[in-house]
């Protein structure tokens, strides 16, 4: 997994696209992060259709790169349920970006919404 700090620069974007120019739409909920088969609770700060930035919340040190995910967007009463890689770790409890590798169709289209500000 690759690990690094992030510079103040790229905390402070304006456009809200991370470096591949997907939007990220800024979020504040809980998330069940499945590693090793058991559930944590995360923190997530942003979301984009490709990803989500989560802040681990009293869970093991972790070097899983692959998990399970789960979390309702807000306003909507589903499930999204996720496959993910750490793809960026802020030290061994810092945040922790993921990039999505398997997303149930609905979830994605739900993603895809709450990200373009849709709730239709």
């Amino acid at each position: 997994m690759h690990t690094k700090s992030c510079s103040p620069k790229s905390q402070s974007s304006t456009d809200n696209r991370d470096r591949r120019g997907e939007r990220r739409r800024k979020v504040d909920l809980l998330v069940n992060r499945f590693l090793n088969g058991y559930p944590y609770l995360c923190r997530a700060t942003n979301i984009s259709r490709t990803g989500i930035r989560v802040v681990p919340l009293g869970e093991p040190a972790a070097t899983t790169r692959f998990m399970g995910l789960q979390f309702q967007l807000p306003g909507s009463s589903e499930i999204v349920t996720a496959s993910g890689e750490a793809v960026f770790a802020s030290g061994s409890r810092g945040p922790v970006g993921i990039r999505f590798t398997r997303v149930p169709r609905a979830s994605a289209e739900q993603i895809g919404r709450f990200v373009a500000g849709r709730h239709d």
